[in-house]
């Protein structure tokens, strides 16, 4: 800025100086030399301090709008009482942002610091040399030093606002993602409670095997293997149903139930593990037998029928 700038700043300083000068010998006492001298003076201030200002705003507004992308948001300015509690205002003050900015602070003091140190060390014996150099002379070499000198702390304070621009996003990111209990409850919002959900699916499922097992003996065979697999058949030539239908199964201690009901039933109870897998594992309840299972199913009612002293029950040819 004082590159591009500077010579233009210097050269108004100048004629404001070199006018003041030549004013003094005007001997006026008006209102109206009063008045000039003073709109003088507030255009050299404006042409001179309002560009270092302006540069200063932007280069305060600019970071904040590529930080947050652009958002802007008046939800900061409202009024909170929550601001005005003193707990919370010691909380924030030891806060992990407080604190990563009094570093960044210090960094910057520090490096401001140890460059004019440098800097200054590195020239002292040039300095010396200018006591017998004329003013010209002396002027170029402090703004040369000058301009040397806001470089190098604004290359050094480039490094410093990149680290804080990453951590300030890092720690926005952070303060978007949820916490493990937060996603928790916002599961259990969305999608309930996985714990009331189950409850109910398992009383739902402890219904359903009620309702299975008050089919059972309504049964006309189970096929057992012979504790780990149990289906319970029903066939019956006046219903719709065109084949045998699985009214009961299970595995393991369900299965131990559905053998223990039918047999306090007096339902026929046979022993036949490669169909009572295969029927537990082809078949779901309420459903028809497929075709493949017809001859094996057949055998086993023949046989049920047999040992009941029955015969299969003719179907009713008014139906299809």
């Amino acid at each position: 800025f004082l590159a591009i700038f500077g010579n233009y700043m210097f050269q108004m300083l100048l004629s404001f100086m070199q006018k003041s000068m030549m004013s003094l010998n005007n001997t006026g006492d008006t209102v109206e030399f009063a008045m000039s001298v003073f709109s003088n003076i507030a255009i050299i201030c404006v042409c001179t301090v309002g560009p270092i200002l302006a540069v200063g705003v932007v280069l305060s507004i600019l970071p904040v709008i590529v930080q947050t992308k652009g958002l802007f948001s008046m939800e900061a300015m409202k009024p909170k009482f929550s601001r005005m509690n003193p707990f919370t205002g010691i909380k924030r003050l030891f806060s992990l942002q407080s604190l990563v900015g009094l570093l960044k602070g210090l960094i910057e003091i520090v490096v401001v610091v140890a460059v004019l140190y440098f800097q200054v060390m590195d020239r002292l014996n040039e300095f010396k040399k200018l006591i017998d150099t004329d003013v010209i002379k002396i002027v170029a070499y402090i703004s040369e030093t000058a301009m040397s000198l806001i470089v190098t702390i604004f290359v050094m304070l480039v490094f410093v606002a990149a680290a804080d621009y990453v951590f300030q996003w890092w720690s926005f990111e952070k303060k978007l993602k949820m916490s493990k209990q937060e996603v928790k409850d916002e599961y259990k919002q969305l999608e309930g409670d996985p714990q009331i959900k189950g409850k109910i699916k398992r009383k739902q499922q402890e219904m359903a095997q009620q309702r299975m097992m008050q089919e059972v003996p309504s049964a006309d065979v189970v096929v057992r293997n012979p504790t780990h697999y149990a289906v319970a058949l029903k066939y019956d030539r006046e219903t719709a149903y065109k084949a045998p239908v699985v009214v009961a199964k299970g595995t393991d201690a369900l299965a131990l139930r559905i053998v223990a009901v039918a047999e306090e039933n007096k339902v026929f109870v046979t022993e036949n593990r490669p169909l009572a897998r295969g029927l537990y594992e082809a078949v779901d309840i309420g459903q028809e037998i497929p075709r493949e299972f017809y001859t094996a199913v057949a055998e086993v009612l023949a046989m049920v029928y047999e040992a009941q002293h029955k015969t299969l029950p003719p179907r009713d040819k008014n139906k299809k």
